[in-house]
């Protein structure tokens, strides 16, 4: 095989492992954890299906339950995550990653971070959270060496 071919092959790969990672079944996360930070109870509900449900540290939550507990406060919830594989076929996808926030408020500061799992289904073109499960990780038991990228 002559460079410029190999090269090609290589840049390919290189591309699908890329959009992998980046895959768009992801994308209601973003927006989701974007909405809680912003308060905004609307971008919460757009995030999510009529059905969706949150498992959250041995309860089941609606989304009337997650967004009781989505108030103003001082601090500001910077989000990160870390996106351990997507599994998607058609119209579905499951997502497993690890998410982390700081709070801040300019003078005290703490991170927080979740091991979480979403199931997300493609309804009328987007897609949307049908299920999350989230486990709170305690600050000692938070994984070393993990690359977390800033949501926007």
């Amino acid at each position: 095989m002559n460079r410029k071919l190999l090269i090609s092959l290589f840049l390919m790969l290189v591309s699908q492992l890329i959009n992998a990672k980046e895959n768009t079944s992801f994308q209601p996360v973003k927006d989701l954890f974007e909405a809680i930070s912003q308060v905004d109870h609307n971008k919460i509900r757009t995030a999510v299906t009529s059905e969706f449900l949150l498992l959250e540290h041995g309860e089941v939550w609606s989304i009337d339950d997650l967004i009781k507990v989505v108030k103003p406060s001082t601090f500001k919830r910077t989000n990160f995550f870390n996106v351990i594989s997507i599994k998607q076929q058609q119209e579905m996808a499951w997502i497993n990653y690890w998410n982390k926030a700081n709070f801040s408020n300019g003078e005290k500061s703490q991170e927080v971070m979740w091991l979480e799992s979403v199931v997300v289904i493609k309804k009328s073109g987007q897609w949307k959270l049908a299920q999350m499960h989230s486990t709170r990780i305690k600050p000692e038991k938070f994984p070393k060496n993990i690359k977390f990228e800033k949501s926007f």
